[in-house]
Formats: C-alpha cells, structure tokens, sequence
C-alpha cells in the first residue's frame, strides 16, 4: 500500500463471536487498531496473536514473550520467534500491553484495560494483579519539589505473596 492511499481501521475479526464479552471484544479491538496504527498488516500470525492475547486479557495471566511463542507454536504451528517479540514491544509502545517488573530483574507482559492503575506482583508464584489507589497528584507535586523535580508520570509495583502462595506455605 502507498503512503498516500486512504486506510479505514480494521473490523474487529471476532465482532459475530458469540462466545465473546464486550470487554474480549473491545481488548481485540485495541489491539487490532494498535496494530493498524502501526502500518503492520493483518497477517495470519498476526492474527493468531490478538486471538491468544485476547484469551490472555479474559484471564488477566501476565506472560514472558517465550512462554507466548512456545503457546502459539503449540497451538498454530509456525510462527517466528521475531514476530512475537517485535508485536508485544509494539504492543508495549502503544499502551495496549503493560511491562511489568518482577523482583528478580526479569519481566513479564500483561494485557491491560488502558485505565490508570498500578501492580500487585506475588514474589513466589510471580502472578499479577492490578489495583486502582494511588497517591494523590498533590502527593506527586511534593515528591517532586522536595526533590526538585518535575513529575510528568508514575508506576507503582507492589512486591509481596498472594493468598494462595501464604495458604501453601502455610500447609507446609
């Protein structure tokens, strides 16, 4: 396609799905359209991507971008290593997946809704979960003047054990 030609954003490919949430629909979506905007064409691997991150979206799973190819291998067959790494920076730029940091340096990707929140990662299990208080942007401002600096954004990863992580320890 030429720069100049006219593009309409794409139709999500699962709007008829019966099966599927407004919320499934709307993360594919998000997707899709992240993936318009970006000029990349709606390849079959492509494809096969926004199916298995919308599945990831339902469960709320963070994931590594191996874990992801190896799953996409398992279920679809070929697809390149590259494509899934260079789709989730992509991703990534665009807001549509979060990067989150684990306490061992490592990381891992979450589909995330797009709303202001921050992260609860269990230091065992390394599960994900995501919750809505924050500072208050006063609080920022003093932050920054206290340090002569000037805030424009934030992240904030809360490290600790689930439940479900204490519950094993505890049986143990």
């Amino acid at each position: 396609m030429m720069k100049n030609e006219s593009r309409t954003p794409p139709e999500s490919s699962s709007q008829t799905c019966a099966h599927c949430s407004d919320s499934t629909l709307d993360t594919v979506r998000r997707i899709e359209n992240a993936f318009f905007d970006l000029s990349r064409p709606n390849t079959a691997p492509r494809r096969m991507l926004v199916e298995k991150l919308a599945e990831l979206a339902k469960t709320g799973e963070a994931f590594s971008p191996d874990d992801l190819w190896q799953r996409l291998r398992a279920v679809y067959g070929k697809i390149g290593r590259a494509t899934v790494y260079r789709s989730i920076e992509q991703l990534v730029e665009n807001k549509v997946l979060d990067r989150v940091e684990l306490c061992d340096g490592s990381h891992r990707y979450r589909v995330c809704g797009g709303s202001h929140h921050h992260h609860l990662v269990c230091t065992s299990c390394h599960r994900v979960e995501d919750f809505q208080d924050c500072l208050s942007e006063q609080k920022f401002e003093e932050i920054g003047r206290r340090h002569d600096f000037s805030v424009e954004d934030h992240r904030l990863t809360v490290y600790g054990t689930c439940r479900r992580c204490r519950r094993t320890a505890d049986r143990r």
